[in-house]
């Protein structure tokens, strides 16, 4: 059998895919939730019988929405580990807070200054994000910039208007 590229392209469209399977699985769960109350069903149908196969037909399709997602998004974190951009596994730190304190490195609990905690320095990268570059990531966005852009211009704007109502109330006096 032979393997298959995958691209960058592929996987947002797997994201994507994966976004549009939660808003169905969510849907079904609502409908299961909705099938409990003796209200009158979508179909009309409001005996307990219809109420009880609606509850069942979608908390299994709701069921394997989440059966679907978790393959997905397990099939996601290995292409991500495989990629280098996350580890396998998280960092684990050798020493605790709470055991520093016991033995005194803790800074102001008279020990001295605390040592720096044993890490595995093969396994942690850039702080546990692996090869991901964050600053990169917010470098593409520009949302921020542009909310408080307006936000800022808004203020301005205010700030002139309450100057000329007072310039304006001034020369009335005068």
């Amino acid at each position: 059998m032979a393997s298959q590229d995958i691209t960058p392209a592929n996987r947002i469209r797997e994201l994507n895919d994966i976004s549009t399977g939660i808003a169905e699985t969510l849907r079904h769960m609502g409908q299961a939730i909705n099938a409990l109350s003796p209200n009158v069903q979508e179909d009309g149908g409001s005996s307990k019988e219809a109420r009880k196969e609606a509850f069942d037909e979608h908390s299994k399709a709701a069921y394997a929405g989440i059966q679907a997602f978790q393959a997905k998004m397990r099939r996601q974190a290995y292409a991500l580990d495989e990629a280098g951009i996350i580890a396998a596994e998280a960092p684990t730190l050798s020493a605790t807070n709470t055991q520093q304190q016991a033995q005194g490195g803790l800074p102001g609990r008279g020990g001295g200054p605390a040592p720096a905690p044993a890490v595995e320095p093969d396994r942690i990268t850039n702080g546990g994000l692996g090869h991901l570059d964050v600053g990169w990531l917010n470098s593409r966005g520009n949302k921020v910039g542009v909310e408080k852009e307006a936000e800022m211009l808004q203020e301005a704007k205010a700030l002139l208007q309450a100057g000329e109502g007072q310039k304006r109330a001034a020369g009335a006096l005068g």
